[in-house]
Formats: structure tokens, C-alpha cells, sequence
């Protein structure tokens, strides 16, 4: 496949970094809210569509029309963090958020983000379901509404140089750090020193040669035409990251009860079904990238096994300091009756 060609299917797929949620929409009768909303997206490519057609008809179904979702696309309102500070500000009244988003706008969703956490997608589905209302409180103590709980991917470890497949490859090489003081944490526990960066820095920094491994969502990496920088890509499933989509509290008190709870009782069937599609999106990326010449190395078992020795440790470390512990205590019970 040309990188001309591959160009583009990462347009199309870097959506499901930003998880754009909303776009204009013509109604039968006139809205009473007009909700303003920040997203990375760029309008009317790949995810965008299927936002179209899974989430805005069913958020105005369940209002009866009285909610017009109007978007700022393709970061016009800024970036994850500054989308946030806007709905604190009161100028933005929703953001669909990628994984960076979300665990910036609450620390204590990092613990989604441990590494090796979570085996397969049906666990976290399996946790979706028996946890959303705690997820609920979490998010409303940093002042907002969580709306829909969907994925950023099973992240993987790319590297411009070298194949990464054990713990001695992690020390030899030179990672960004981008993703909040988790990431940090647990580069450091395989022997680096990771190079913090903000997200617009990294392709120029990978580029330059002042970094040159890091661990990304396969749909990122096609958007940001990094593929053609990489030259390994390791599939472990190293951590899971989520993205939500949240409104301020002050937005969602305004709606009638009856609107609330029809949202309450639906999102997670309108979750399942968009992240049905996004992660095979996300497969297909990552198939792309593997057939225009990144090459795919794998870990053995005993490998594996090493990578975690050094990385679960970091569960019990960063509880009660940057999630509480009880949380992830009621994680890992769920996981536990799911296996």
C-alpha cells in the first residue's frame, strides 16, 4: 500500500483519538440547548459517520429533540486540556476526549490505564457494566458529567530504531513520555529515561532522532503518518486506554429528569455499539501499518513474563496516590469473578 494511500486511511482513523461527539443536525422543532463542544476530530471522516449515525440520533431521540449538539471540529476550540479548561470557563459545554483527555481531566482514571490490567476487550466490557455508576462519581467530583465510556485501543510499543521485545530493549532505548505521571512511572521501572513531550512535539521529536520509541494507539500513529518513521511495532497488549465523552455538570442538571435517565439507561448499549466498530478500526490500522513495512516483533512468553515482574508492581505503588486504593481493589475483584 502507498503511503499516499495509507495517508489517508490514518485520517480517517485518527478519530478515535479525539472521539468526536457531536456534529450540526437538523431538527423537526426547535432545541432548547444548544450544547457546545470541543473535540480533535476532523468533521465528516471516518468515526465522525458513525458518530453521526449511532450517537447523535440517539442523544436526540432520548432528549425528544430539545438538545442540539453543535461541534467545533478539528481542535478549532484547542486541545484535550484546554477543551477541559473551556467547559470549567463555562465556554464549552461537552468534549468527546481521547485517553490523555480523559485521565487528565481525572487522575484517578489512570488506574484503567495500569499496565496488563485487563486480558481481552470482553473484561472490560464485563467492568463497564458493574462499575459505570462509580466511574459516575469519579467523574462528577472533577465537575463533570460522564456520558459515554468508549476506547482509545490496547496501546502498542513502537520504536524507530531498535525491536523492543524484553526488558533489557526498553533500557537501551529513548521513549517519550506523554501520557501523564503513570506512563512516566512505569518507563522508569524498565530501566529509562523517558522524554516528556507534548502531543503536537512527538512526530518532530521522533523524527529528529531526539526520541525514538514510544507506546501509542496503532489509529494515532496512522493519523500522525508515523508509520513511515517506525520501523518495529510490538502488538503486546501493554495497557488499555478508555476515552469519554463528558458534559459539565452545570449542562446536564438543566435537562428534565426524564432525558437523564433515558441516557443513563442507554449509553452503554450505544457504547457497545460504537466501540464494536472502533476496535476493529483499530485492528485494521494496525494490519495497514504491518503490510506498507512496519515490522511486527513479538515477545516470547518468558519475556512477557519478565515485562511484568517489572511492571505490575506499579499497581500497588501509585494506590492511594494517584487512584485510590479501594478502586482498584473493586477492579480486580470484578476481573477476578470474570476469570
Amino acid at each position: 500500500m502507498s503511503a499516499k494511500k495509507l495517508s489517508a486511511i490514518g485520517l480517517a482513523l485518527i478519530l478515535a483519538l479525539g472521539l468526536g461527539f457531536l456534529a450540526d443536525t437538523a431538527h423537526a422543532k426547535k432545541p432548547r440547548w444548544e450544547w457546545k463542544t470541543g473535540t480533535l476530530a476532523p468533521k465528516g471522516i471516518g468515526y465522525a459517520n458513525q458518530v453521526r449515525d449511532i450517537l447523535l440520533p440517539e442523544i436526540e431521540n432520548a432528549t425528544d429533540g430539545d438538545v442540539v449538539l453543535k461541534v467545533y471540529w478539528g481542535g478549532i476550540m484547542g486541545d484535550d486540556e484546554q477543551h477541559i479548561q473551556k467547559m470549567r470557563m463555562g465556554q464549552l459545554h461537552a468534549a468527546g476526549l481521547s485517553g490523555q483527555g480523559t485521565f487528565m481531566m481525572a487522575g484517578d482514571m489512570a488506574v484503567l490505564g495500569l499496565p496488563f490490567l485487563f486480558e481481552s476487550w470482553q473484561e472490560i466490557d464485563y467492568l463497564k457494566e458493574r462499575m459505570m455508576d462509580r466511574f459516575d462519581a469519579i467523574v462528577a467530583k472533577h465537575g463533570f458529567k460522564l456520558l459515554l465510556w468508549l476506547d482509545q485501543d490496547f496501546d502498542q510499543i513502537y520504536s524507530t530504531r531498535d525491536p523492543i521485545t524484553s526488558v533489557e530493549d526498553f533500557a537501551k532505548a529513548r521513549f517519550v513520555t506523554w501520557f501523564g505521571p503513570l506512563e512516566g512511572r512505569l518507563l522508569q521501572r524498565f530501566g529509562t529515561s523517558p522524554i516528556p513531550m507534548g502531543v503536537a512535539e512527538i512526530p518532530s521529536g521522533l523524527r529528529s532522532g531526539v526520541s525514538d520509541a514510544m507506546i501509542a494507539p496503532s489509529i494515532w500513529v496512522v493519523g500522525t503518518q508515523l508509520y513511515s518513521t517506525f520501523r518495529f511495532v510490538n502488538p503486546m497488549n501493554i495497557r488499555y486506554v478508555p476515552a469519554f465523552c463528558v458534559s459539565t455538570v452545570a449542562a446536564w442538571d438543566v435537562l428534565p429528569q426524564a432525558y437523564q435517565n433515558n441516557i443513563r439507561r442507554d449509553r452503554l448499549e450505544w457504547s457497545n455499539r460504537f466501540t464494536k466498530d472502533s476496535r476493529v478500526e483499530g485492528d485494521k490500522s494496525l494490519a495497514a501499518m504491518i503490510r506498507y513495512g512496519v515490522n511486527e516483533v513479538n515477545s516470547t512468553p518468558e519475556q512477557i513474563e519478565q515485562i511484568k515482574l517489572q511492571a505490575l508492581p506499579i499497581w500497588e505503588e501509585l494506590a492511594g496516590k494517584l487512584y485510590p486504593a479501594d478502586l482498584l481493589e473493586e477492579i480486580k475483584a470484578h476481573l477476578a469473578d470474570y476469570r
